[in-house]
């Protein structure tokens, strides 16, 4: 009986460490972003994706919640701005966070 109970709790704690568990994530970006895309990519796949569209005179600053395994994934974001401009950033983010996750963007300026 002790063995089943050793190995039952064995199995449960190996499946929480794989267990999703939800990760805030929030972007600042400069006022002159309209759109914002985001991709979460766990080797290379994409795992999750939202966009943000900012309102007339909106705020400079998204967040959102979303659940994610234990690990470290890459997050590819696209920047639109007034005039059609975009541009990349690759970021990388550890998934489970102890806190509120932050990508400050407000430098990122249009790709040439």
């Amino acid at each position: 009986m002790m063995i089943a109970v050793i190995g039952a709790v064995f199995v449960a704690s190996r499946l929480a460490s794989r267990w999703p568990r939800d990760v805030d994530v929030a972007f600042e970006v400069g006022p002159e972003v309209t759109e914002l895309d985001v991709d979460y990519l766990e080797g290379g796949q994409a795992v999750a994706s939202v966009r943000f569209r900012a309102p007339e005179g909106g705020s400079p600053h998204f967040r959102h919640t979303l659940r994610l395994t234990p690990g470290q994934y890459r997050v590819h974001i696209t920047l639109h701005g007034q005039d059609g401009w975009a541009s990349e950033e690759a970021r990388m983010l550890d998934s489970p966070a102890a806190s509120i996750v932050r990508f400050d963007l407000r430098d990122v300026r249009p790709t040439e």
